[in-house]
């Protein structure tokens, strides 16, 4: 099941600019719109890109507080919903990805323009060849391996990809590279990188390179962040540069030197995105996904797959992360 708590969002139906209900699933007949009712066209200069959000965190059913007259008990995904509405206020329409069969991504990919890779719980240091740590949190290795696959197709298609937190630190796993699991035991506690405030709240000062992408984003060389990470990039994954440290050390973001936009942040940027420089942020990155949307090659591309693409099978068995015909099973 898929929480629709105050904090998380389903991956349901989605609602384009202009549509005021649900798409209808497959299989039924949808109401007849007016042609002035109908999204508009990726040529026109007003489209609003599909951008492909990953929700990274499972709920144990035990440790969800039912609500009353709700759905029955059962393992949950959650998603902190600042993503989507940044995304959205940056002119992009979001969509919730849950974990999926193989065959499903790169349908689901030839229809998005964009994919942020969200935050949430460590990764499986088996994804990157190197034994558990004794301070390493809870993980879902098959959840790994999906969104794994997930971001390496997505890179492959040439998406422009944001990544924020775990995103960031999965995208440099993705590309090759590794982690400290637990960052204290490399740079020490000079600087807390698990604050204890709000989101909303910066705690820490970044210095960023002045030739960087997201310097010239963010029009400045110095930030201030948040921080909820305790482990952060150790090794660089191929055709990745550091694009900013804390005073520690620490590599606080990255991007891709071979693509237009791969750009991954250590902080939530999305819970700061009433400041000008983290809101505009995202939407260089729903601007890089409105011209990925109009490349000519694009729409040959999705014409294709659209084509080869056979009649679904039904979704698969949501016990969690655990299911059988999830990517990495």
């Amino acid at each position: 099941m898929l929480s629709l708590g105050p904090n998380a969002v389903a991956p349901g139906a989605v609602r384009p600019a202009g549509v005021s209900e649900p798409i209808e699933p497959t299989g039924r007949q949808a109401p007849r719109r007016l042609p002035s009712e109908h999204p508009p066209p990726v040529s026109s200069p007003d489209a609003r890109p599909l951008i492909a959000v990953t929700t990274s965190e499972i709920r144990d059913s035990k440790a969800v507080t039912p609500t009353p007259e709700g759905e029955p008990p059962r393992h949950e995904m959650a998603l902190g919903l600042k993503y989507l509405y940044a995304i959205e206020a940056a002119g992009g329409v979001p969509v919730v990805v849950p974990p999926l069969r193989a065959a499903s991504l790169h349908p689901l990919l030839g229809r998005v323009s964009g994919v942020c890779l969200s935050g949430g719980p460590d990764l499986d240091p088996e994804s990157y060849g190197e034994r558990r740590h004794a301070r390493t949190g809870p993980v879902e290795s098959q959840l790994d391996a999906f969104e794994l696959a997930f971001a390496r197709a997505a890179d492959a298609r040439g998406l422009p990809i944001l990544a924020v937190c775990r995103g960031l630190q999965l995208l440099n796993v993705a590309r090759g590279g590794t982690l400290h699991q637990h960052l204290p035991d490399v740079v020490g506690e000079g600087v807390s990188h698990r604050q204890h405030e709000a989101g909303a709240k910066s705690t820490h000062w970044v210095t960023l390179a002045p030739s960087s992408r997201l310097s010239q984003i963010l029009l400045r060389r110095r930030t201030k962040v948040n921080s909820f990470h305790h482990q952060s990039i150790a090794t660089l994954g191929a055709g990745l540069t550091v694009t900013s440290r804390a005073s520690d050390g620490t590599v606080e973001s990255i991007e891709a030197v071979d693509r237009d936009f791969v750009i991954g942040v250590q902080w939530h940027a999305e819970c700061l995105v009433e400041r000008t420089g983290q809101a505009a942020l995202f939407r260089a990155f729903v601007d890089s996904a409105r011209r990925f949307d109009e490349a000519p090659a694009r729409s040959e591309r999705v014409d294709r797959e659209l084509q080869a693409i056979s009649a679904p099978t039904g979704p698969p068995a949501m016990n969690g992360a655990r299911d059988g015909n999830l990517v990495g099973a």
